[in-house]
């Protein structure tokens, strides 16, 4: 009997994976990663705010 090669995974379903296995790392890691959203939006803000009452930027 000849083995027979597993078909090569296409990559559409190489991307659906890659999806899947993020999402459920976000389920496990879920209130971290609100933490590092709301983080980062806060940083963001302030480095705005900061440029506006320096004029870093007009």
């Amino acid at each position: 009997m000849s083995k027979k090669k597993p078909p090569a995974d296409s990559p559409v379903q190489k991307i659906q994976a890659r999806i899947q296995s993020i999402a459920a790392w976000m389920h496990k890691n879920q209130n971290w990663v609100y933490i590092a959203i709301i983080g980062f939006c806060l940083s963001v803000t302030i480095l705005y705010k900061l440029g506006q009452i320096y004029g870093w930027w007009v």
